[in-house]
């Protein structure tokens, strides 16, 4: 039975999450990422099913969720924020309806975002949908030698008109909320005044990045490495996002070719400068 999601699905949905990108990674021999606080993850599967209940779907077979889809729609700009299908249900068919479903809360929108994995299933679904797919890249390591750059401080929910701002600026849309759900969910948001912001977590990966210029999202990034501690990730790097390579480099972090691409297609802005959110888009 595919159905609206609930929110007292959101356990259910963040557990079958885990065991599908555990047994992705294992498929290509790779080290599954370490399981995140399913408390901290919470708010973010009730935010959506609460915001977006035309976008956000699930598979439920014998009592138990085998898929889910979640879309979100912000000003306008559409995204696919989750698109899990339990292992043994895969290949089958599920996965194409649920997509479909949570493809129709894009009708009317003016701009579409994906960001993908490298399955060839997801990458030729995605295609087929008419978005235009952007290879990526990715920097990781243990960030060195980063000194934070003047002006930068913490942001407060007093800033959410100018990170709206600022977010309308790079990909066309506000945040709005989704912010404050990020915080919920222990996050830090960097910001140079006047210039950009980075959401950053436990001192790990950059979360969501915009800024107004090239100059002003290298201060936050460089921000981000700074207080980062231990292992750092920089993701989503397209050909638009040039201005990120030199700081990843500069902090010692190893530039990769194995991650998916970005699909975007319709008015997104100008997606630049932006490393955009893997939950809210």
């Amino acid at each position: 039975m595919i159905r609206p999601m609930r929110l007292e699905d959101a356990g259910a949905a963040h557990a079958l999450a885990v065991e599908t990108f555990e047994a992705y990674a294992r498929s290509r021999n790779e080290a599954p990422e370490p399981r995140p606080d399913p408390v901290a993850v919470r708010p973010r599967y009730e935010r959506l099913a609460r915001s977006d209940p035309g976008g956000a779907w699930v598979a439920e077979e014998g009592g138990r969720l085998t898929g889910c889809a979640i879309s979100i729609l912000r000003e306008g700009v559409w995204g696919l924020s989750l698109f899990i299908v339990h292992p043994e249900r895969q290949s089958a068919g599920l996965g194409r309806e649920l997509l479909r479903r949570a493809h129709d809360y894009a009708d009317g929108a003016r701009g579409r975002i994906i960001l993908s994995s490298r399955d060839p299933r997801a990458l030729r679904a995605y295609a087929g949908l008419g978005l235009t797919g952007h290879p990526a890249f990715w920097a990781s390591g243990i960030a060195r030698d980063v000194a934070e750059p003047e002006g930068v401080r913490e942001a407060t929910p007093d800033d959410l008109p100018f990170l709206d701002d600022v977010s309308r600026h790079a990909r066309g849309a506000a945040h709005g909320d989704d912010l404050r759900t990020l915080w919920e969910m222990g996050a830090t948001i960097l910001l140079a005044e006047g210039r950009g912001f980075a959401v950053t977590r436990g001192g790990g990966p950059v979360r969501l990045l915009a800024a107004y210029d090239d100059a002003g999202a290298q201060d936050v990034l460089r921000a981000v490495l700074a207080r980062s501690q231990g292992h750092v990730a920089v993701e989503w790097l397209t050909a638009k996002q040039a201005w990120a390579v030199p700081v990843c480099l500069e902090a010692g972090l190893e530039l990769r070719t194995d991650t998916g691409p970005v699909f975007t297609g319709g008015d997104v802005g100008p997606f630049a400068p932006y490393l955009p959110s893997g939950a809210f888009l």
